[in-house]
């Protein structure tokens, strides 16, 4: 589970942010009979402090790839298997009833929805692929994200199977 479906939660997170994780710590489940985990949940720390949490699991009987990026503005979601994306702004409108104020923090601003392109993302992959090998330009993953996505996988392992939050290296 980490190393199969962790991974593209672990290259996403670091790709938008533009950081890389510093820390872990995670929990995993084995209920399907599995040799490896089938759930994995885990909190990381990335270099400028922005907390992440994922939930990644092969149990729900459907399937969600959703990604959500809070800050100070409102908070994207990201569907990235239907390729949507919603921002959900804070609202400037003052909720007035003070005990729903206090429940519910920020109040409820605009939601846009995004109209963008939706192309096949596995003909994408393999043009990226194509491209890389005959030389032109070509936005792909780098051997040096690839290892550090999977030295973070390795520490999110490490951190299930230890009950202890791990410390990253930071990337060379």
């Amino acid at each position: 589970m980490v190393k199969d479906l962790g991974t593209h939660d672990i290259d996403l997170t670091a790709w938008v942010t533009q950081q890389a994780y510093t820390s872990v710590a995670a929990g995993t489940a084995h209920r399907s009979g599995r040799d490896h985990e089938d759930l994995v949940s885990f909190v990381g720390r990335l270099s400028n402090g922005i907390v992440t949490s994922h939930l990644v699991n092969w149990l729900s009987p459907m399937k969600e790839r959703v990604t959500t990026i809070t800050g100070e503005r409102g908070a994207f979601v990201a569907d990235t298997l239907t390729a949507d994306l919603t921002f959900y702004a804070n609202g400037s409108v003052a909720t007035e009833w003070d005990d729903v104020a206090q429940f519910r923090g920020v109040s409820e601003g605009d939601v846009v929805r995004y109209a963008i392109a939706k192309p096949e993302p596995l003909r994408l992959e393999h043009e990226a692929f194509r491209d890389a090998v005959l030389g032109q330009p070509a936005d792909i993953v780098t051997m040096r994200q690839g290892v550090r996505t999977v030295y973070v996988a390795e520490a999110v392992l490490e951190a299930a199977s230890s009950g202890r939050v791990v410390e990253l290296d930071p990337p060379l």
